[in-house]
């Protein structure tokens, strides 16, 4: 006998607002990932600003990897095949933001800022 396991996820978010479905999740996902590839090239070369394009590309990747999570969560919302075809771009990019996340926390933890 095969059992199910059933997490009961909140409705809304510590703030209150409504979570988003996997729909909207998918679309805010891919739009983040726009963003940061129009707004990366502009980050200069002094120290202070490449501290800064760190910590933006943190931000960025932890988004998405909260996005990712929550299509995963939401996916009975929509059919199968929409589902993959729209996600599969995200899940081949969801190890890339993990290794982002990881290289980004290790360069900032070797700085030294003072």
């Amino acid at each position: 006998m095969k059992r199910k396991l059933k997490f009961n996820f909140p409705q809304e978010s510590i703030l209150g607002f409504k979570i988003l479905s996997s729909l909207q999740s998918s679309i805010a996902c891919y739009l983040i990932l726009l963003f940061g590839q129009i707004v990366n090239p502009f980050f200069g070369f002094s120290k202070a600003q490449i501290i800064a394009g760190i910590f933006f590309n943190l931000l960025l990747n932890i988004s998405i990897i909260i996005l990712i999570v929550n299509i995963f969560v939401r996916r009975k919302e929509i059919k199968k095949i929409n589902f993959i075809f729209l996600n599969l771009v995200l899940f081949i990019y969801f190890p890339i933001a993990f290794y982002n996340i990881l290289s980004n926390v290790i360069y900032i933890l070797s700085l030294r800022i003072i």
